[in-house]
């Protein structure tokens, strides 16, 4: 999943390709209950990210990201009111992760 990123490391192209294989990964893959201090439930389409900085070695790349997302905080439809049913909580977070170099793999630290 991470390969295009990976192959484009160095290259103006990387954060494009970084954030769309990342975006790619399931709510499940990511540790992100961790950061929520609402409901703990995340609107998976409003994930955005931004590449806090990198370190790389021979046998991988070391990312600290900074994660922007909503909470969905549920509500009841008073007065018959429709928007009041849904509520979105801004939130944040600081992972760290590492690309493996030789098969493209992630793992957070």
């Amino acid at each position: 999943m991470f390969d295009q990123a990976l192959k484009s490391w160095g290259s103006v192209d990387f954060p494009r390709n970084f954030k769309q294989a990342f975006k790619a990964l399931s709510l499940e893959e990511l540790p992100l209950m961790a950061c929520c201090t609402h409901s703990g439930v995340i609107d998976e389409d409003s994930i955005e990210l931004n590449i806090l900085s990198n370190h790389a070695t021979e046998q991988a790349i070391t990312l600290k990201i900074g994660v922007f997302f909503c909470e969905i905080l549920s509500g009841c439809a008073c007065s018959d009111n429709p928007s009041q049913a849904m509520i979105l909580e801004n939130s944040y977070c600081e992972l760290t992760l590492r690309i493996d170099r030789l098969n493209a793999q992630i793992s957070f630290i």
